[in-house]
């Protein structure tokens, strides 16, 4: 639901995944459980980077064969069907560009019990998005209308994959263009900003530090369904503790339950150098992170350039409080065009500091 391909600053996000994948545009997830103890939740979606195969960079990866019988387990066999070579956990299939998104896609799930004897299939879909559950028979046994919260109960286990139409009726994800934070002493300045959103009942504000788990220190109103942009802050005062590094994260949800978990942005009060970072993905298409930290107050420029010289991309010009950054650099110039194949050259400055790491952009 959420989704960062502009140009923009934020804080980093330390780790890339501790429940989702950030950046994801539309993500949808059921549960699957043979009521004896055996429970997995599956995820699906869409997303602009998103391919019929594995995707590795949206937290999709090749699973092992099935355990014995006896062993719960339930997974997503991915194209092409009806071979289901390849299997996932998640499952996100290529959408347009630009959303609203419109369309079928078909996904399949197999599973086997553990102990028990049932499948029972869980589902909370918003307004926007409805499915049909089916057997590989075309619907004989199994044929489920699927839309906003319900569920079915699989008694045949003859039947161990089933069919999954998902229809989008002109989705709009909650699209996050920016989330970072500031500091002022022991005060923490959240502020992240959205382009759109849909059914958006608000963002809870979670912060973890080395020496503690994921807290909810906050919420912040969504605007529920808006194509405008909606900027947001909250302040986390006075901050005590024996940790130096804080990490903070947004849970997005919706009217009906369905939440999204930001990307995570870190708060280090012991910098004392300054640094940019390799980005990654390297090589990259079509966007790459770009980190770098500052000890002190600075003027600092991120600048894209070509390998003769020439300035590409302009990614930051400002002054900044101490603290680590991450901007996302969408392959474009200064201008909007599109950059072409080739190596490239990302430069930071801060007064008497320069440094510069080599980035491949790939079509």
């Amino acid at each position: 639901m959420k989704k960062i391909f502009l140009c923009v600053i934020v804080l980093i996000f330390s780790v890339k995944l501790s429940a989702q994948i950030p950046g994801i545009d539309v993500y949808h997830e059921i549960l699957v459980e043979d009521l004896a103890g055996g429970s997995k939740v599956l995820v699906f979606g869409l997303d602009s980077t998103a391919t019929d195969g594995i995707d590795a960079q949206l937290g999709e990866s090749d699973l092992p064969p099935f355990p014995p019988a006896g062993a719960f387990e339930a997974r997503l066999l991915l194209p092409p069907y009806p071979s289901g070579t390849l299997s996932s956990y998640s499952d996100f299939r290529q959408a347009v560009v630009t959303p609203p998104y419109s369309g079928v896609k078909e996904h399949r799930m197999k599973y086997q019990v553990g102990t028990g004897t049932v499948i029972k299939i869980t589902w909370n879909l918003p307004p926007d998005v409805t499915g049909l559950l089916q057997d590989l028979f075309g619907g004989i046994i199994v044929n489920v209308p699927m839309s906003g919260s319900g569920n079915y109960t699989v008694t045949n286990l003859g039947i161990d994959q089933l069919k999954m139409f998902i229809t989008y009726n002109n989705t709009i994800p909650v699209e996050l263009t920016s989330f970072g934070a500031s500091v002022n002493g022991s005060t923490v300045i959240l502020n992240w900003q959205t382009s759109s959103e849909v059914n958006n009942r608000g963002f809870e504000v979670q912060r973890k530090s080395e020496n503690s788990s994921w807290e909810k220190i906050g919420f912040v109103d969504g605007a529920g369904t808006s194509s405008n942009t909606r900027s947001y802050s909250f302040i986390d005062p006075d901050i005590i503790g024996t940790s130096s590094v804080y990490v903070y994260r947004l849970k997005q949800i919706d009217f009906n339950g369905d939440f999204r978990y930001s990307n995570e942005v870190e708060v280090d009060l012991t910098l004392n150098e300054y640094l940019l970072y390799q980005n990654y993905p390297n090589p990259f298409n079509p966007s790459t992170i770009i980190r770098f930290s500052v000890p002190k107050e600075s003027f600092v420029t991120v600048k894209v350039y070509d390998l003769i010289g020439q300035e590409i991309a302009s990614l930051f010009s400002g002054n900044t409080n101490p603290g680590t950054y991450t901007l996302n650099w969408n392959g474009k110039d200064n201008y909007g065009n599109n950059v072409s194949s080739g190596s490239y050259i990302c430069k930071m400055t801060a007064g008497d500091f320069s440094e510069s790491r080599k980035m491949i952009f790939i079509k």
